[in-house]
């Protein structure tokens, strides 16, 4: 027979377990809101004080470059335009990567730079001036959802080739921090009923909340015809993207797209490339070139990828790169601006307990495409199959142990490098120096040219 004590005491705790949790949330939001208040100074205060520690590391190293690109400046991949898409791609072995892959990771790299840069950069690469195109899209309303999404269009005329490349996170812009930390899932309906997309939990397309608004797919539709001739610079990003497509894509020949991004540009790249499905240039897609990309969107939204573009995505992983780790799952209360947002009845329903129980996946955050992997050797090991299926962040493990690779790389970059990119890797986590774009780039140049 139950006690009268163990009756209550499950109930007095549960009791003191949600009055704790209210008055924390009350001082979450608190906090959150007076952030939200400081933040329109604190914004342009710290991207300008950004511009001056770069002109600064800049000087001191004779690079001058992005903070991402400071400690290794090299872009030079070896080939040029003329090379890369006059080849006939009939044969062409998507399950193994090429020069295409050496390609797009200096052109993502390259990307968070300015944009006289960028176009000063393709040009030495041999794409025609007149045919490069750098767009920006931000929103600084702390009311809604923050983005500052950057993304280059780059026309290849004579093989009728539009290569689409993202930026990633500038490590002094706030505002695409917030886009990387809107890791909410976002439901995107109507769209490839072909597919048996439906209304339950299973087959809703769900994709991570910050990309969905820095490509601007509130306003997504693929139903309603686009009128192209209103789109100006404040036009969501993917609709201007659109817009160049359709622009190139002349005399009834189908172009070519390929599209790439580096860390928040991979991910944003691998959203795009949904977009030009659901807007019919499956066929026209070459390939999605991906390098450190967080996980974009749940189950469903993968399969979809999969099914439709399978090995013509290369999502390259190099060694233990924890961003291509995350998010594992959705986490509603991460960014601070939810306590302001009509997201706060979604965040008040996580605080209670009663998301989803009957199927956990709901909130998983799933991988799609051909990965490639980079070991610690610089090898590359990849998936054999892309009907592997999606997969899941937790199913590419870290590397343990790094104190012999850390200073391995400690040593090359002293004498191959830069002596700062030698001070990054004594410094900062194996999980982050993986991270960068220049790492990337050598790596691969050094697994496609030894073939």
């Amino acid at each position: 027979m139950l006690s009268i004590q163990s009756l209550l005491i499950p109930r007095l705790l549960s009791s003191i377990v949600i009055r704790f949790r209210s008055i924390g949330l009350i001082i979450f939001n608190f906090l959150l809101n007076i952030f939200v208040n400081r933040f329109t100074i604190l914004y342009p205060l710290i991207k300008f004080i950004g511009q001056y520690i770069q002109l600064f590391l800049g000087i001191i190293t004779g690079n001058h470059s992005s903070l991402v690109n400071i400690s290794d400046g090299d872009f030079s991949i070896g080939t040029n335009a003329y090379q890369l898409f006059n080849q006939k791609n009939n044969n062409k072995d998507y399950n193994n990567p090429d020069i295409h892959d050496i390609f797009h990771i200096y052109l993502s790299k390259i990307l968070y730079e300015s944009s006289d840069r960028i176009k000063e950069q393709c040009i030495d690469w041999g794409f025609n001036e007149e045919l490069i195109e750098i767009l920006t899209y931000e929103s600084t309303d702390v009311k809604k959802y923050l983005y500052s999404t950057e993304a280059a269009v780059i026309n290849h005329d004579e093989s009728n080739t539009i290569i689409i490349a993202f930026r990633g996170t500038e490590p002094m812009d706030l505002l695409e921090w917030m886009t990387d930390v809107s890791t909410n899932f976002i439901d995107i309906d109507n769209v490839f009923n072909d597919m048996n997309n439906n209304n339950s939990n299973d087959n809703k397309i769900r994709v991570h909340a910050g990309f969905y608004f820095a490509l601007g797919l509130d306003a997504f539709d693929p139903s309603q015809p686009i009128d192209f001739s209103k789109v100006t610079k404040k036009t969501p990003m993917f609709i201007q993207l659109l817009k160049y497509i359709q622009k190139f894509d002349h005399d009834g020949n189908k172009c070519n797209i390929s599209i790439t991004g580096h860390s928040l540009g991979a991910g944003l790249a691998s959203l795009f490339s949904f977009v030009l499905l659901a807007y019919g240039y499956e066929s026209s897609i070459s390939a999605v070139y991906t390098y450190g990309q967080p996980l974009v969107g749940n189950r469903r939204y993968a399969e979809i990828l999969n099914n439709k573009l399978g090995n013509r995505i290369h999502r390259w992983v190099n060694h233990s790169d924890v961003v291509t780790r995350i998010p594992v799952i959705e986490l509603p209360s991460i960014a601070w601006y939810y306590a302001r947002t009509l997201y706060s009845d979604a965040l008040e329903g996580a605080t209670n307990n009663n998301q989803t129980k009957s199927n956990p996946s709901y909130k998983l955050y799933y991988h799609s495409g051909l990965r490639f992997k980079i070991d610690r050797k610089g090898n590359l090991i990849r998936q054999n199959l892309i009907d592997e299926g999606p997969i899941l962040a937790c199913e590419d493990r870290f590397d343990l142990f790094h104190f012999i690779y850390s200073i391995g790389n400690v040593i090359d970059s002293l004498f191959n490098i830069t002596p700062l990119r030698s001070f990054l890797w004594l410094t900062g986590p194996v999980e982050i120096n993986d991270h960068f774009p220049g790492d990337y780039a050598r790596k691969i140049k050094k697994i496609v040219t030894k073939k």
